[in-house]
């Protein structure tokens, strides 16, 4: 698979996948028809057919084991098949938000340019480091498309919407209905009801700011991509040895780290809103 590096998950899932296509392609149904005709004609004993019903059917197994195999060493079905995978995995239509979207198609492109210039790059040198860095790349993306989904459903959330616009009008509404009732029976039910909207609307105050750091997280990245891709382009055998393709896949790694932090604190947020 060249230089690209993938999850073991993955590597199953793309080699099932690889193997299906070369089992069900147009050459493999043309080899299991002749074979099953061949070896139908020989059992009635044609006598224009030469050879036993058992040897077509050794020539057929052989024919698909060449098909399965040469499919198998083909690098440029493999990668197409993979980046296929790739796409299904990460599916930009499971995004309800327009700009959600198009960011993640952008990173998606930013991915393969990647791919692609490290594909490009043959040098013995460099092979070690631009391996590890396509195998982070898979992770920078899953860990954008997470962030993305969360977004998505944060901005899809009719309830938390809703609490947004009414939570603060009612706190108003309670915090002077009790510096109206000074001593009244009440009171105390009342600094409960202030307590608890206090509490709500700070949660979701946590909320609304956790969201729009996600936002600026996922801008953040896509500059950091593009700089990436810049300095692949740019990168050579020298550069390692210089310890710039290092700093190079460092700056991945803290992408990476940044996205699952806020992703964590997302979560852990919006549990705290749903518990509210």
């Amino acid at each position: 698979m060249s230089k690209r590096r993938i999850s073991e998950t993955m590597k199953q899932q793309l080699w099932r996948s690889v193997l299906s296509y070369a089992i069900f392609r147009p050459e493999s149904a043309l080899v299991l028809a002749g074979t099953i005709i061949c070896v139908g004609l020989s059992l009635i004993d044609l006598p224009w057919l030469p050879g036993e019903w058992w040897l077509w059917l050794i020539f057929g197994l052989i024919g698909e084991a060449l098909i399965v195999l040469t499919t198998l060493r083909d690098e440029r079905v493999v990668k197409r098949i993979m980046d296929q995978m790739f796409r299904q995995e990460f599916d930009v239509r499971k995004l309800r938000s327009r700009d959600l979207r198009d960011k993640l198609s952008q990173a998606l492109e930013y991915r393969d340019a990647v791919l692609t210039e490290i594909d490009r790059k043959q040098d013995a040198v460099l092979d070690g480091y631009l391996t590890d860095m396509a195998r982070g790349l898979e992770d920078w993306i899953a860990q954008v498309y997470r962030l993305a989904l969360g977004l998505d459903a944060y901005g899809r959330d009719t309830v938390i919407a809703r609490d947004m616009e009414t939570v603060p009008r009612e706190l108003e509404a309670f915090e002077k209905r009790l510096a109206r009732e000074p001593g009244s029976a009440v009171r105390q039910d009342l600094e409960e009801t202030v307590a608890i909207k206090r509490s709500q609307w700070k949660t979701l105050q946590n909320l609304r700011d956790t969201m729009a750091k996600a936002q600026l997280q996922l801008e953040n990245t896509l500059s950091t991509m593009s700089t990436v891709y810049t300095q692949v382009v740019l990168l050579g055998a020298k550069d390692v040895s210089s310890g710039r393709a290092q700093r190079l896949q460092q700056d991945m790694a803290e992408q990476i780290r940044a996205l699952e932090d806020i992703r964590a604190t997302m979560d852990e947020v919006y549990r705290m809103s749903d518990q509210g």
